[in-house]
């Protein structure tokens, strides 16, 4: 499933990424016109605002209640008090902190992924013979969360078709980073480059989500009925490895992601949103302000119905919006008007 769901996902990116290369257009809202064409493009390139904003709530929702969780977990304060504190930290740094953010990502990003590879690697080895002996048991979850358009709180035993729908909901839902993606490859200028950025992105991403799935499997069935483990699990697996500088620094780092995550897609809509409203407001700073403290404000009530609530809900109606507004349209309309742009039959800049 990982190798299905980034196919997926990388091919739409890289779409997304030779239309703009070729058009010289990074912001989505002008690419994603040039993509689906002038008539179709004034119907579904307003998909793509509602599919950012709808993101950057279920995803800054998502951090805020993780990031309470871990408050809970590691200082013991209750989960409210520590979603309120995510709320405070990401509100200073969407107004005062955007070039620390900026300057510090790639950082905290390169951080990140070593120290997760050092997670894997000592996962892996250590849970390896667990590994082995529920692949030779054939074990399947018997109780895996039922997918269901309207909802449900039925299981199902764990198979093929259940987790192929979970599949292509998380391949659905991450389509609303393609605007994110595409305007940071400005400056792109050869079709090879497009298609190198997919493929390492592809490579890299299914080697650590494969990573972390086998280790989460390894942990069968106890991560998964154990409430408080299946809420983060990476969290559960990493107390497991008894390496006590990866049980001080992962929370850290993890914590810091969150913090990063929810500020980039703030900015990201504040900066969308800011010249439609609040117009005749001259105090700049003020404006930003109250559209940030208003978006999160909206992100933290979703918080509030708890981490799993958006996962399984607002994850999955996201994922099925985006594949009806986007990832096919895309596939079919502007994948066609890529080549034609090859070809001559269009006009592109670059």
């Amino acid at each position: 499933m990982p190798l299905l769901t980034f196919a997926i996902i990388a091919f739409t990116y890289y779409v997304g990424l030779e239309t703009a290369r070729q058009t010289d257009s990074w912001g989505y809202d002008v690419w994603a016109k040039k993509a689906y064409g002038p008539t179709i493009g004034k119907v579904l390139s307003p998909a793509m605002d509602i599919s950012v904003i709808m993101t950057t709530i279920a995803a800054s929702a998502a951090a805020i209640a993780t990031g309470g969780l871990l408050v809970k977990q590691y200082l013991g304060l209750p989960v409210v008090v520590g979603s309120l504190m995510m709320l405070v930290v990401i509100t200073v740094l969407c107004i005062f902190g955007e070039s620390l953010v900026r300057k510090n990502a790639v950082v905290m990003t390169s951080a990140m992924l070593i120290i997760i590879a050092i997670v894997l690697i000592a996962g892996l080895i250590k849970f390896a013979p667990q590994i082995a002996k529920l692949f030779g048991e054939k074990y399947v979850n018997p109780n895996a969360s039922k997918w269901s358009v309207t909802g449900t709180t039925e299981t199902v035993q764990g198979g093929f078709f259940n987790s192929f729908l979970w599949a292509l909901t998380y391949a659905g839902f991450q389509m609303g980073a393609i605007g994110g993606v595409v305007s940071s490859f400005k400056g792109g200028s050869y079709k090879n480059e497009s298609k190198g950025a997919m493929i390492l992105g592809y490579v890299l991403n299914i080697i650590m989500l494969i990573g972390v799935c086998l280790l989460i499997f390894s942990q069968m069935p106890n991560i998964y009925t154990d409430q408080v483990a299946r809420k983060l699990p990476t969290i559960f697996i990493v107390k497991q490895l008894d390496v006590p500088i990866l049980s001080v620094l992962y929370p850290i780092l993890l914590f810091l992601a969150l913090i990063t995550t929810a500020v980039g897609l703030m900015f990201g809509m504040v900066h969308r949103v800011e010249p439609y409203v609040l117009k005749n407001m001259n105090n700049q700073l003020l404006k930003k302000t109250i559209i940030c403290v208003v978006g999160l404000l909206i992100c933290y009530g979703v918080s509030t119905f708890g981490l799993m609530f958006v996962i399984t809900g607002a994850y999955k109606y996201l994922g099925i919006f985006n594949w009806i507004f986007l990832i096919i349209p895309l596939w079919v309309i502007g994948y066609k008007n890529i080549r034609k742009r090859d070809r001559g039959e269009l006009k592109r800049l670059v």
